[in-house]
């Protein structure tokens, strides 16, 4: 009988390297005190207690929770998170999501009727190019200032 190999001629459960992977905590499912590191996509529809690393997207499904940290890619939240969450790209958190803990992102988007208990930080470069246009906004204020001192002075 012939094993189930994936491109590589290896057995396919030992291939963690395919961005394609997709790890499922299904509905019903519990796991306590747990580090998680992988790549891919990881869907949770039960109960996770621990932190998750994820080289890919984190997606938690209306019936899963997770408390504990996330570090992701990217994430949409159809459920609950109670702990940090950090994305190197995006959060997106659906109607029926709620994250309790502190997010850490370049971009956030909220849906009408998620909730969202914590501080948000958007990552440097977003802060960055913030800081630069409040810069500009106050050297023209300050430069207008300058000229209606002059124009008084003159007269």
């Amino acid at each position: 009988m012939k094993s189930k190999t994936n491109k590589k001629n290896t057995p396919a459960s030992s291939d963690f390297s395919d961005a394609t992977d997709i790890t499922i905590i299904a509905e019903n499912t519990r796991i306590d005190d747990a580090v998680m590191n992988t790549k891919g996509t990881v869907k949770i529809e039960g109960e996770y207690n621990g932190n998750i690393n994820i080289e890919g997207e984190l997606i938690v499904g209306a019936s899963g929770y997770i408390c504990g940290h996330v570090n992701s890619s990217s994430a949409d939240i159809y459920g609950n998170i109670t702990g940090n969450v950090v994305c190197s790209d995006w959060l997106h958190i659906k109607a029926t999501g709620i994250i309790k803990g502190d997010i850490t992102c370049d971009a956030i988007l909220m849906d009408e009727g998620a909730v969202f208990i914590g501080y948000s930080n958007m990552k440097d470069r977003a802060l960055t190019e913030s800081v630069d246009m409040v810069d500009i906004d106050m050297e023209i204020e300050d430069e207008t200032v300058f000229e209606t001192l002059e124009i008084f002075t003159n007269t």
